[in-house]
């Protein structure tokens, strides 16, 4: 069984419960501010320059999310993976409990608004199925603030982007890995819970698979 964390910065990250692996989301940040800034010269949003702008981002779009799934199911078939639990972002735009929209920030606002959450899982779904393997949507309350190897919960854990440290077990890791491994969880409980003295190295060093331009696929960063 593995989890899959989707966010902004690593577009997905997954853990297999013993190993993870990251999924940078660099270069589907930079067709979005280059197409944004060009199209913001062209004036008229409608004239034929802005829709083959348009046109051209959601296809290289729509190439990066087929390429991450695949490979995702790949890392998973490899592996004998039969399940994936991938956090639920279905709320992820709606307003906060104030009603007000959301701040994610200048650019998490601009990368939420051009990133296709539902189109992407909804491609994983479909090449998952065809290999066999079921895909499970879970809650990501609180998989960001918990612990994965004690289960402990603390808004100051994340100290910072891309780093969790718990106090309660000084376990050290990639945050996004640690969501992961949440999400994982929240279907089949990490042997990391049960007081065994296991290594977590892998929570905080995971593989990194880069999204490759010339050949259009995700490989391991050492190969690009």
């Amino acid at each position: 069984m593995a989890g899959v964390d989707l966010g902004i910065c690593n577009f997905a990250a997954v853990s297999f419960g013993g190993e993870s692996v990251l999924y940078p989301g660099g270069a589907l940040k930079e067709d979005e501010y280059y197409f944004t800034k060009k199209k913001a010269k062209c004036g008229d949003s409608s004239s034929r320059e802005a829709t083959r702008l348009d046109r051209k981002r959601t296809g290289r779009r729509t190439h990066f999310l087929h390429a991450l799934s695949k490979a995702i199911v790949e890392e998973c078939v490899e592996r004998g993976v039969g399940t994936l639990v991938v956090g639920d972002l279905g709320g992820i735009r709606d307003d906060d409990e104030t009603g007000a929209s959301r701040n994610w920030g200048d650019h998490g606002n601009l990368d939420l608004h051009g990133w296709a959450f539902d189109r992407f899982t909804t491609l994983l779904d479909y090449k998952a199925e065809a290999e066999g393997i079921d895909v499970e949507l879970v809650s990501e309350r609180d998989t960001s603030k918990s612990c994965s190897c004690c289960g402990h919960t603390d808004d100051a854990q994340r100290v910072e982007r891309g780093l969790y440290v718990c106090e309660n077990c000084e376990t050290v890791a990639n945050a996004d890995v640690n969501g992961a491994e949440n999400i994982r969880q929240k279907v089949l409980p990490s042997l990391a819970t049960d007081g065994g003295d296991r290594d977590n190295g892998w929570l905080a060093q995971p593989a990194v698979r880069l999204f490759d331009r010339s050949e259009g696929v995700f490989a391991p960063r050492e190969q690009l």
